[in-house]
């Protein structure tokens, strides 16, 4: 997947922030590209920015939450765009509020959107890409996705487990010619803080609001430059997507702790007790 041009992308969460960076970039490229986004409004404003540069898109509502939804979406992109060859599982939502303060509503609303939203999208497009013998797959977990932080537990669980799932993904679909990358973004200036905009009527009171977020993004990378990145990851078929390279060390802490506790073993190399 180095040439991109004249492909189709489809973007989950493509209305705002990250997601329409990446519409952006993948239209820069000369891509279709199928803008969804559960805020249809949002996503028609993104490709009325896109079209305004002369390229060729549509936009979709879609619950990435419902795999009948993403079944809708992928039909669409294949009768009004003729296919798809990339495929970003992006959309996501976030809830602050301490460890075990959370709700099951706010469980069971990040799960079905950050998780099984990457894992329905995955479901639903990883097959036809396998069909046509090419194709990538970019899933959005975040630093959060290797570093969990008291405010955020639920966030990053669904973050770890994108983690998981595409690794595992991956090893699956290497041998099928299908690539897919993990984006694991710090801090960017994304409408996220604003996650409960989004948050199904019927679902009760949170636990926590997404507010919390506001002052950790603030200032944080224009999406634009989280979509240079991830075109050269697709390029580059990179199993990880970074954005900013100060968690290098913080991640490499947190990896020395995991390997203490095997060198704690009675039977470690050179740690026995």
């Amino acid at each position: 997947m180095r040439e991109l041009g004249g492909r189709v992308a489809v973007v989950t969460g493509g209305g705002s922030g990250i997601g329409r960076g990446l519409c952006r970039g993948f239209a820069a490229e000369g891509m279709a590209v199928a803008v969804a986004d559960v805020d249809l409004a949002s996503a028609e404003e993104t490709v009325a920015g896109l079209r305004a540069q002369g390229a060729r898109a549509i936009a979709v509502h879609s619950d990435v939450s419902d795999p009948k939804s993403v079944e809708e979406l992928a039909e669409r992109v294949q009768a009004e765009l003729g296919g798809v060859h990339v495929v970003c599982n992006n959309a996501g939502v976030c809830i602050g509020g301490r460890p075990l303060e959370n709700t099951e509503a706010d469980w069971r609303w990040l799960v079905g959107v950050n998780l099984m939203g990457v894992v329905h999208g995955c479901h639903v497009f990883a097959p036809r890409l396998v069909a046509q013998g090419e194709g990538h797959i970019v899933n959005t977990a975040s630093v959060g996705g290797f570093l969990a932080g008291p405010d955020l537990d639920v966030y990053c669980t669904t973050k770890f487990a994108v983690v998981g799932f595409s690794e595992a993904l991956r090893a699956e679909l290497a041998p099928k010619r299908v690539g897919v990358s993990i984006l694991c973004p710090g801090q960017v200036a994304t409408r996220l803080p604003d996650s409960e905009r989004l948050r199904p009527r019927g679902l009760g009171p949170a636990g926590g609001t997404s507010g919390m977020l506001s002052p950790f993004i603030e200032g944080g990378m224009h999406p634009d430059e989280v979509a240079t990145l991830v075109l050269a990851g697709i390029r580059d078929d990179a199993e990880y997507v970074f954005t900013h390279a100060a968690y290098r060390a913080v991640m490499a802490e947190r990896f020395q702790r995991v390997l203490a506790a095997f060198d704690a073993l009675p039977d470690a190399k050179g740690g026995a007790r």
